[in-house]
């Protein structure tokens, strides 16, 4: 009996671990079907931009190149911190492991829409069998990022709404959603405390709140804190994009750059949904209608988008792809230890 049950349990654990397999290639085609069709739609686009390339990629723009290179470990490793400052509420985890899981989220979010892929991958890189309620901590990491975007956002929108091309409808309609939107943040971040009180009945809400409840847990300071390096993050991101116009000698001053790339941001941001598509092609359209006012060439504008594109997350989703096969989920129990 004793040698059944033993082969039995070795059976179910090789079963899992072809289980994990399995998932492990089908997110990794994902990603790179992603990808793949990522540098199909730009060969399909305007066939300048190769050759935006070959003018940009000389000796003279190499500090400028290095320095968007630089940039692209600084981005990531402020996202990190964000995320350990958070994640720490429920385990203890060191910036490598956060640094880790933030590349593995990043990898899984093209294989998943909007954040589901993101939180997913965070919380399975955990070292924990309390990771499940980390799920709040993904939750509130996100949501940090995408209040500052849109405040950014609001805030490049006032300077430059008058120059973009809409109708007064379409920008009365965009200053109320931005209004909501900030409100709304305040709004959840004032009554926070309650969600950790909460006792519901029902059971698919208390399991809800088992992995929700960690919102209500963290102090200003967390959140401070936590939204500091999410600045940081952003205003790093945003000057590797300029940095990237930068190559080109546009003749638009700094800050209207700045307020410039701050609407791309906030459009990838308030419709997550086109991550499916991909976001590229979303952040190239809105580059072109926001430069459109100023008669810029539209191949240009395409290829400084790719740049940052490729420096910026193409590098770490290569990454990612190697963290998911690396680490060994197998030996990890995906439980709840309030169960």
């Amino acid at each position: 009996m004793v040698q059944d049950k033993e082969l039995s349990t070795a059976k179910e654990k090789r079963n899992l671990q072809n289980l994990l397999w399995i998932g492990k290639l089908i997110i990794t085609l994902l990603i790179l079907s992603y990808i793949y069709k990522t540098f199909r739609n730009e060969q399909k686009g305007i066939g300048d931009v190769g050759a935006v390339f070959h003018d940009i990629l000389v000796s003279e723009h190499f500090p400028i190149l290095f320095s968007m290179l630089m940039l692209v470990p600084v981005n990531w490793a402020l996202e990190s911190l964000k995320w350990q400052q958070l994640a720490k509420k429920v385990v203890d985890i060191n910036f490598r492991d956060a640094f880790r899981g933030t590349l593995t989220g990043l990898a899984f979010g093209v294989a998943a829409p909007a954040q589901l892929g993101d939180t997913f991958g965070r919380v399975a890189a955990l070292k924990s069998d309390r990771r499940l309620e980390a799920i709040g901590a993904a939750i509130v990491s996100n949501g940090i990022q995408f209040y500052i975007s849109v405040v950014a956002g609001a805030v490049g929108w006032l300077h430059l709404q008058e120059k973009i091309g809409l109708t007064l409808q379409s920008k009365q309609i965009i200053n109320m959603l931005l209004v909501a939107v900030i409100i709304s943040g305040i709004v959840v971040v004032w009554f926070r405390k309650p969600l950790t009180d909460w006792r519901p009945k029902r059971l698919v809400f208390q399991k809800a709140h088992a992995y929700l409840r960690i919102i209500g847990n963290y102090s200003a300071w967390d959140l401070v804190v936590s939204t500091l390096y999410g600045s940081l993050r952003y205003a790093v991101f945003l000057s590797q994009f300029v940095l990237a116009l930068s190559l080109f000698d546009f003749p638009i001053p700094s800050l209207e750059l700045a307020s410039a790339v701050s609407l791309i941001f906030l459009a990838k941001t308030l419709i997550p949904a086109i991550n499916v598509l991909g976001d590229l092609g979303l952040r190239e359209f809105t580059a072109l209608l926001v430069f459109k006012q100023y008669n810029l060439p539209a191949e240009e504008i395409i290829a400084a988008t790719f740049l940052v594109w490729i420096l910026n997350v193409l590098g770490p989703i290569l990454i990612g792809i190697f963290l998911i096969w690396k680490y060994k989920w197998s030996k990890m129990k995906f439980s709840n230890s309030n169960n």
